[in-house]
């Protein structure tokens, strides 16, 4: 046999070995000693102002993340609840959703429109931005 074509089939072989263990890793957490995972939150934003107003909140751990085109990034420990609410920057105006429970991805909702009380929400995010 010809000694390129072994040393190839070798190191195919060594760079795939490397690559399912990196894989096993990332997959399984099993590389991270503190417990948290990296989580992508996405916000469904129907309410009439920006993704900006709004934030993801940890009330657990007191972590929190901005939206940034309807994207925001954490390291949450898996399950640890997760809740939308509108930026403590803007005290006239406040919104809290239900708590997720963290995971790889996570979706949150901003519904300005389900009930009166959201009714009222909406009107006062109205009267603070001017939509």
């Amino acid at each position: 046999m010809n000694p390129n074509l072994l040393g190839a089939i070798i190191l195919v072989a060594i760079l795939g070995i490397i690559g399912v263990g990196l894989a096993w890793m990332g997959l399984f957490d099993r590389g991270r000693s503190d417990g948290l995972i990296d989580v992508q939150v996405t916000l469904s934003n129907s309410c009439p102002v920006e993704d900006s107003y709004f934030i993801a909140y940890a009330p657990d751990s007191g972590r929190t993340a901005r939206f940034s085109n309807g994207v925001a990034n954490m390291r949450l420990k898996r399950g640890e609840p997760l809740r939308l609410m509108t930026d403590p920057s803007y005290p006239a105006i406040t919104y809290a959703g239900y708590d997720e429970k963290a995971a790889r991805s996570v979706s949150l909702v901003a519904d300005c429109m389900s009930n009166e009380r959201q009714n009222t929400i909406t009107r006062t995010l109205r009267e603070q931005f001017g939509n």
